[in-house]
């Protein structure tokens, strides 16, 4: 609404924000709310009244206000991709390594998940002892186990391999999200 001379223009969003709220109740009763009289009401939706004193503006535009601004913009957090962040003492104390081996495992499916526990386990050359962590579930202290039996630079493969194919989950997730 531009101002001019006290006079504010009343533009098409205006005439049919007014339009739409007349819709809600009759022209009489929004006469009655604003004190504005019925026959410039009908101008300003017919646009044969082109400005509105800063007073007669002052008194519609509270009622017009909602529907010409429109609703308020949520504030709804993003969309996570994955599990919430967990906290316990005994991930703070884990290798930068393996907090991201348990990173790549939640974002696996089941089926995943155990092929990649299946393939840890038989990369190494002993038995592996799953880990006692209160924190992790039987399947993540298995994997944990797992990868703590592997040599340093197998475990870095190993990782490097659940770390493509977590990628690649997290693509096909993003398109089908947005």
């Amino acid at each position: 609404m531009d101002k001019k001379n006290n006079n504010r223009k009343f533009s098409k969003e205006a005439a049919k924000a007014l339009e739409n709220c007349l819709n809600a109740f009759s022209l009489t009763e929004f006469s009655r709310t604003t004190g504005v009289r019925i026959e410039l009401l009908r101008r300003f939706i017919n646009r044969t009244a082109r400005d509105a004193r800063a007073e007669t503006w002052d008194k519609i535009y509270p009622s017009l206000k909602p529907l010409l601004v429109g609703p308020e913009p949520r504030n709804n957090p993003p969309r996570r991709l994955g599990s919430p962040y967990r906290r316990h003492a005994e991930l703070v104390e884990m290798l930068s390594d393996q907090k991201v081996l348990l990173d790549v495992f939640d974002i696996l499916n089941d089926e995943q998940r155990k092929e990649a526990i299946k393939t840890l386990e038989s990369a190494c050359s002993e038995k592996s002892v799953p880990t006692t962590y209160k924190s992790l579930s039987d399947e993540e202290n298995r994997l944990m186990g797992a990868f703590l039996a592997l040599p340093p630079e197998e475990q870095q493969n190993q990782l490097l391999a659940l770390v493509r194919q977590g990628t690649e989950k997290l693509r096909v997730r993003r398109k089908e999200m947005f």
